[in-house]
């Protein structure tokens, strides 16, 4: 007997170690674009999606050049202390660096930090797109300007100052111009203790045996590149309640057979 729960328990191990590496791909559900909020016609982070069976799960977009086409897909999840180039993201192939995922981490809490709806939840939005896309989002801001109300697209306090310091929306930017990007990329480095919290959730390049990862901009990924907070993924925890099943379980038994031994003896 003591040799079934041994070989049962070590099955228990497999499947908590198989479950947690089949979940690098897991099935994302996009729930809502975010909580209404939205600036100069697009909606701003946070989403919210169902990720690994965890619903309701706060998600901020980097990716300016694709548009989420299906509610659902799937994606491969990669954890930020995992991270290295190249690695499995969209941005990465697409020629992205650990810089920039790095400024990308750091805008992405401060989106999670910020009240929302609030203009500092607006601009760390649109930062948070430019860091991989700076070129776009600056055409679109000074091809869609906005000039009224508590935050517009020009101007001294405007969003693309704002952003890219003095280059603004009108010039190519470079770190040395300033704004909230150049903040990202020299805050973004210091890695908080442990790291970043946080992980990839890249989309899959739809009937690719085996599935690919689609790198930024190729307008045929299912949907685009969002950062998360880490989160349990919903087989790896089962497995994991299993196998502290299992345990529980094997203690139990073999404290029952020791008491039985002890009496049988007395």
């Amino acid at each position: 007997m003591k040799k079934a729960i041994r070989a049962f328990m070590w099955a228990g191990v497999g499947v908590l170690f198989l479950g947690t590496w089949a979940n690098a791909q897991t099935n994302v559900t996009l729930t809502a674009p975010g909580p209404g909020y939205s600036y100069d016609g697009i909606y701003v982070s946070p989403y919210y999606a169902t990720v690994g069976g965890v619903a309701n799960t706060p998600v901020v977009c980097d990716d300016f050049g694709d548009d989420s086409s299906k509610t659902t897909w799937t994606a491969t999840i990669t954890a930020f202390s995992g991270l290295s180039a190249p690695t499995n993201t969209s941005w990465s192939l697409a020629g992205g660096s650990l810089a920039q995922y790095n400024a990308v981490a750091w805008l992405t809490l401060q989106v999670l930090q910020q009240t929302p709806g609030s203009t500092g939840q607006i601009i760390n939005s649109f930062a948070d797109w430019a860091v991989f896309d700076a070129g776009q989002v600056q055409s679109y801001l000074a091809n869609n300007p906005v000039t009224g109300g508590p935050l517009t697209t020009t101007g001294p306090t405007g969003l693309c100052t704002q952003i890219f310091g003095l280059a603004g929306c009108g010039s190519t930017w470079t770190q040395a111009d300033g704004g909230l990007l150049a903040t990202a990329y020299t805050d973004g480095a210091a890695l908080p203790a442990g790291g970043y919290n946080l992980e990839i959730i890249s989309p899959d390049v739809a009937n690719s045996k085996p599935l690919a990862v689609c790198s930024a901009g190729q307008q045929n990924c299912a949907a685009q590149e969002f950062v998360a907070m880490s989160v349990p993924e919903g087989a790896a925890a089962l497995a994991y309640l299993f196998l502290a099943g299992l345990c529980c379980f094997g203690a139990i038994f073999t404290r029952s057979r020791w008491q039985i031994g002890t009496i049988g003896a007395a």
